[in-house]
Order: structure tokens, then sequence, then C-alpha cells
């Protein structure tokens, strides 16, 4: 795919001026202010200054990580470090605009479903030849070996942790409608939403998520219901395209139309969607391990749980794991050797471990696994999902140069004309199936399969 049909696009003057100003608001005062570290030899003894963004923030998340820089600092005297933020659902619009003005940060966390963009985009840069030195990369895990944080069989990306979805629960709400407090099939998951939801009390069985990436979520479901590995099928279309993922589609946008879910939830986001559940406002949520954290904080014990993702009727479990984000390297850093240092720094096994802990995600180094934290209490749910032998993934094209703008834009503004009533259910799904099976074409073109 051309580079500038891409740009072309993605950036416009209004994009560039929005994104710009939208967010430097999280700065590390602190770090910035603490002086900074580490001689290096590369930088002559002088002064370095590094920035990095973050597009998880969070308080609990932010300080942690604001003190993870301090002690980088505080390792490392000749570097100093300046934190900033982007909220999730404006991340990849964030980097990607940032990335056309050439003033990236020096280290980037991103995801990845914009990793394969930002690499031909030549916004950042491969850290092969880092990797290839790195003394921690034989101990890895082997998901993370394997993660999906490579451009052109290199490596341009270490990720931080991973992360796989699962079912947070109200097990109170369950108790009081005499449900079982597990979810054992989709079915089940439509049924419950259903008998959960109470309108007149303000109480909804779904945390919908109608905003950034939510079409993640509702194609999750749609694979499940096709039985589909892949959003495509064998010969590169959409599998939207089919009645029984047209109807897979309705059924799970139906969530929101048939009022299971509230109805400011058409612009819910990450924050939105697991506030819904913490509050009291929605039974159940499907969402990744780092929220255990949040839930734990905000919510009796003995009120919510976490359970394994429901079975198509197939049997199998159909789900998307990845990392929550992985630290990335831009092109226009002018100090590669200290960035370096500074992803070596926190993805180090010590670091790594107690940010897994600290975000209730799953660790990158094998012995990490080992902890006990990772085999009790509500992450267990996770465990059991990832202990299912018919587990299949079910996870986006992420090698999709242009996926970010796909679940970050396109899908959104397209699914809410649908949620809204603006469009039709057929113009909505020709609509994703068409973009999709476009991009689609022209990867294929460019990397003919064996």
């Amino acid at each position: 795919m051309g580079k500038k049909k891409w740009l072309s696009g993605m950036v416009g003057v209004m994009l560039l001026s929005a994104v710009l100003t939208a967010c430097g608001g999280n700065k590390g005062d602190d770090s910035a202010a603490n002086g900074g570290s580490g001689a290096n030899a590369d930088s002559g003894g002088e002064k370095v200054e590094l920035s990095y963004l973050d597009p998880l923030p969070s308080p609990e998340r932010t300080a942690f990580i604001q003190d993870l820089l301090k002690k980088f600092e505080a390792a490392n005297p000749n570097i100093s470090v300046e934190y900033t933020s982007v909220p999730w659902d404006q991340a990849n619009n964030k980097w990607m605009t940032m990335g056309v003005a050439g003033i990236l940060p020096d280290v980037i966390s991103i995801d990845d479903t914009s990793l394969a963009g930002m690499a031909s985009a030549g916004y950042i840069q491969s850290l092969q030849p880092f990797y290839d030195k790195w003394d921690q990369a034989a101990n890895l895990s082997e998901a993370a070996k394997q993660a999906r944080n490579k451009y052109k069989n290199e490596v341009y990306a270490i990720p931080d942790a991973f992360l796989l979805q699962g079912l947070f629960i109200r097990t109170d709400w369950f108790k009081e409608k005499g449900l079982p407090a597990t979810i054992e099939t989709w079915d089940d998951y439509f049924t419950d939403a259903k008998k959960l939801t109470d309108d007149g009390k303000g109480q909804y069985g779904i945390s919908f998520r109608g905003g950034a990436n939510g079409i993640i979520r509702a194609m999750e479901y749609v694979m499940a219901a096709t039985h589909s590995d892949s959003w495509f099928d064998k010969d590169g279309k959409s599998i939207l395209y089919t009645p029984e993922g047209k109807a897979a589609f309705k059924k799970f946008y139906d969530l929101y139309l048939d009022g299971e879910s509230p109805k400011e939830s058409v612009n819910w986001g990450f924050n939105e969607m697991v506030q819904g559940f913490t509050t009291g406002q929605t039974a159940i949520l499907n969402q990744t391990p780092e929220v255990i954290a949040v839930a734990q904080k905000n919510m009796q014990p003995d009120t919510w749980n976490v359970v394994p993702m429901p079975k198509a009727d197939d049997g199998k479990r159909y789900i998307f794991w990845g990392f929550t984000a992985a630290y990335a390297m831009s092109t226009n850093t002018k100090h590669k050797d200290e960035a370096w240092k500074l992803i070596e720094f926190l993805s180090s096994p010590e670091n790594n471990l107690a940010y897994s802990k600290a975000n209730t995600s799953i660790p990158i180094y094998a012995e990490s696994l080992k902890d006990p934290f990772f085999s009790t209490g509500p992450i267990a749910g996770y465990a059991g999902s990832m202990a299912d032998s018919n587990i299949v993934f079910a996870g986006p094209p992420s090698y999709l140069t242009r996926l970010g703008e796909f679940t970050g834009t396109f899908s959104v503004q397209e699914t809410q004309k649908y949620m809204t009533g603006a469009q039709d259910l057929d113009t909505t799904v020709k609509h994703l199936a068409d973009w999709l099976t476009t991009e689609q074409a022209a990867y294929l073109k460019d990397n003919p399969q064996p």
C-alpha cells in the first residue's frame, strides 16, 4: 500500500492541530526535576533528555511508571526523562500525527494494531540490533518471543506485559437473579445480559464499548459465531460479508439497541466501560486483567469475580490476547543508546514483574510466571482461559498498516451511525467489510501467501 495514500487518509490539518494540543497534559514534573541519570559513554558526560509517551494513563499506573522513571534517572545520572501521556482512545491518532510532524518522543508505548503502520511509515525503528545483544532475550516467555511485535521479521518493540480477555461479573447480581456465577457459553452471555438488565434501577447487563476499539469486541464474537480464526475467509474477503457474520454482528450490537447497556455507552471507551462496572451500573465487563487492580480498589471483594471468556457452540474459546503495549523507539530520536537503555530498564525481569503485579497483567519472562500472584485470586480466571486446550487466537489482523485507523476512527463512525439509527445494518456491515477487504487485498498483493 502506498504510503502517500495512507497518510492522506489519516491526517488533515484539523487533526494535526487537535491532536498535538490535546494531550501533553500529564507531565512528569518530579522526574524532570529529579535530575536524571546515567553516565553514558555515548553522551560524553553531557546531560541527555529523553521523552516518553504513555498511552495508558490512570492515577495508579501513572504513579507507578513515574516512580520507575525516577529510579532510572537515579541509576543513570546523565539522563532525564520527560513523561507525557495520551488517553488510550486517542493514542493511535496521536502517534500517527506526531509521526507525520516528526516530533514523536524518543520512546513510546504502542499496541500491536498500530505497530505495522508505524513501522511501515518509518516512524519507529527496528530494535533488532539491540535485541540481538540483549542478555534477557533468551529468558522471555514463549508468548513474548512469538509476540506480534515484529515487522518484516524484525523486532520493533518490546512488550511490557500480556493481557487476554476475561469477563468481570457482578456475582451479587447473579445471585439475586438466581444465575450461576459463571458464563459458560456465548448463548449464556446474551441470555444473562437480558436477565440482569433493570432499566428502572439503572442497572444494565453489559458494559458496552461503542467508542474506539469497540469493533474488536464485536469481531471477537463474530469470529466465535462463525468458527473463524481470522477476520477474513480463504479468499481474503471479510467474514462480515457472510450471512452468519452479519447475523452475529447484529446480535452483538443488539445488546446496545435492545437497551441492555446504558444509552451513553454509544461513546464508551476503556475508562467509561470500566467505571460503568465498578460503580454498579453494569453487570458484565469484557476486559483485560489490569482492571483487577481497579476493581479491588473500588469494589467490595464479595461482589465481583473474573470468569473465562465463553465458549462458542463448537466448544472452543475464541479470544484476543496480546501485549498491553510495547516499548518502541522513534526514528527521530537523537539518543538511540540512551533510549534503548530506558527500554531495557523498563523491561528488566525485576521491573517487569513489579509492573505486571501492579497492573495485574501477565509478565514477559517465563520465570516470573511461577510467582504465586498469577495462580490465585481473580487473575486465575484468565489462567483458566489460557489452560483450555481449545483456546483459539481471535485477534485483529495487526499486520494491516491501517488497522489502527480502522479500529480507532472508521469503525467507530460507522457503528455509531448504526447504533443511533442514522444508518441501517446492511449499509454499516458493507462499509466495514469493504474497508477491511480492500486493505487485505492490498496486503496480499504485496505479501503473496504460499
